[in-house]
């Protein structure tokens, strides 16, 4: 009673858990083969992605055919393996380990018979040995190449995009020539116009217009008024209102002094006044002095009215907004190439990654195995015929004495174990040879040893599952594999009894029922068991 009550305590948690956990199924086109013929296993996950499906290269003396790739049907992954057998007998497919998700989970354990042929040699013709088919090419097996094609096409859409992206819009604009500040221009002209030797021309009007070109343009830069089309008078005037406007403390002997001298160069432009040659000079002198004297308040004046225009500038420029809007057209049209582009890239780098993913998962369980011989995995033989199997340490001999009360039954007894210390598991090999005439029951044996465990151990809520295992027509067998608690400890553990005439194996390994590593190395102990032919 007690019994069911944990199964129907199990199955609800199981119920409940029934929504999040994934679901494994397993199956087969068929349960029973004749030797040389093929069954289809299949193992179906309600999930689309995450999952690794095992590398399946031989399950005992069934051996796999073809590992086909994985199909996606609505909402499962489906992986089959094509399995023939060339022994008759009773042969179980194990349980497969599967990771979803980084979590490992197994696969319920199937029966397969595989029965002989008759073949009558005389009536039948020998027939030559066919070659292997090729099997045709299909999209899948390119489909890696173009994932790499599309990944790297898109890398260069994108690149090309982000080069026009941030390109300068048009032609490189000519870098402006530094401006020259007007004071400097004014004496570089001046000094410009005494070499030009107009005067030795006779050339007084020229000479003149020159002069005070270079006076009206170098008030015009500085005060920021167009002097070149005024008359004198206009000009005057609009210096006096610039001057008064915004205070540049030009004085009015300034002012008066630019006035007379611009009338008397009016003279001579217009009125055909012919000055002397020292008037003429002295003009020269008068014209560089009111430069030199409007300069410093100017200059002061510039600056002021610079510093004045940046803080307006800063305090009325609106902080600028990105707007996909305001953009140009062509800025547009990048940019949904750019997104087309990034979403090529991630969708086929996905894809290549997940490809990565199974490969590397698609041997995990094998690997698992191959990458332990390099820590003391090696292959072990117990018996005659030799039972091997591949353990991850030495499985030493511990006794080979047969006790008194059962040397009326058994004429030989070998017990072997290796046991692991840091993570709490162990391995048992039994050989057992009884005396001429006994033919042991294999299944009587197994559940002795069991019973015997439960009383010396003091096992608590063990439960197992039982399958046949056997190797041929002549070594038959018994596969127990369940879990129990022992000092509050719950391990998960596997027992497997095989018997030929008067010879029993018995293989026993245990470990921490929740810890997944041992767990794996165990059933990659069980999956190795084979008998060497005598």
């Amino acid at each position: 009673m007690k019994k069911r009550l944990i199964y129907l305590f199990l199955f609800s948690v199981f119920l409940g858990f029934s929504q999040q956990e994934p679901k494994i199924f397993v199956a087969v086109d068929t349960t029973q083969i004749r030797i040389g013929e093929q069954v289809q296993y299949q193992i179906s996950v309600d999930k689309k992605s995450d999952v690794i499906f095992p590398q399946l290269q031989k399950l005992g003396l069934l051996e796999v055919v073809s590992d086909e790739k994985i199909d996606t049907l609505k909402n499962q992954l489906v992986k089959k393996y094509v399995l023939t057998g060339f022994d008759s007998g009773s042969f179980y497919i194990p349980k497969q380990q599967i990771f979803i998700k980084d979590k490992t989970y197994f696969t319920d354990s199937l029966l397969i018979q595989v029965a002989t042929v008759p073949v009558d040699t005389i009536k039948q013709k020998a027939f030559g040995v066919k070659p292997i088919a090729e099997e045709p090419y299909v999209f899948d097996d390119f489909k890696p190449y173009f994932n790499w094609m599309y990944l790297i096409l898109g890398i260069l859409i994108l690149l090309i995009s982000l080069y026009f992206l941030f390109k300068k819009k048009g032609k490189k604009q000519k870098v402006k020539a530094k401006e020259i500040p007007a004071y400097q221009e004014a004496i570089e002209k001046f000094t410009s116009l005494d070499q030009k030797e107009l005067l030795e021309n006779n050339q007084i009007k020229e000479y003149y217009v020159e002069l005070t070109e270079i006076i009206r343009v170098y008030i015009g830069k500085e005060v920021n008024v167009h002097t070149l089309e005024a008359t004198t008078d206009e000009l005057i005037e609009l210096i006096k209102n610039q001057n008064s406007a915004k205070n540049i403390g030009i004085t009015k002997e300034a002012i008066q002094k630019l006035h007379a001298f611009l009338q008397h160069a009016d003279f001579v432009k217009f009125a055909k006044l012919r000055p002397e040659l020292g008037e003429i000079k002295n003009d020269r002198s008068v014209a560089s002095s009111i430069i030199d004297e409007m300069q410093p308040l100017l200059e002061k004046y510039v600056l002021a009215q610079k510093l004045i225009e940046e803080t307006k500038e800063k305090e009325e420029k609106p902080k600028e907004k990105f707007s996909f809007k305001k953009m140009s057209k062509r800025s547009k049209i990048i940019v949904a190439i750019i997104v087309f582009a990034l979403f090529i890239v991630s969708f086929f780098g996905y894809e290549i990654y997940q490809t990565a993913q199974i490969k590397k998962g698609a041997t995990a369980v094998e690997s698992t195995a191959t990458d332990s011989e390099n820590s003391g995995w090696s292959v072990q033989s117990f018996g005659s015929p030799a039972l091997t199997l591949t353990a991850p340490g030495s499985i030493d001999l511990k006794s080979d004495q047969v006790p008194p009360q059962a040397q009326s039954v058994l004429s030989d007894l070998k017990i072997y174990s290796y046991v692991n210390a840091t993570d709490d598991s162990e391995i048992s090999v039994t050989a057992l040879v009884y005396v001429s005439g006994i033919n042991p029951d294999v299944e009587q044996v197994v559940q002795s040893t069991i019973a015997n465990l439960e009383q010396t151990q003091k096992l608590e809520d063990l439960e197992f599952e039982r399958q046949p295992a056997s190797f041929g027509d002549e070594i038959h067998g018994v596969f127990l594999k369940g879990s129990y608690t022992t000092d509050g400890i719950k391990k998960g553990f596997n027992l497997l009894g095989f018997s030929k005439e008067n010879k029993v194996w018995q293989v026993f390994t245990n470990g921490s029922f929740d810890d997944t590593d041992v767990q794996t190395t165990m059933d990659t102990v069980v999956q190795s068991i084979k008998f060497e032919k005598e």
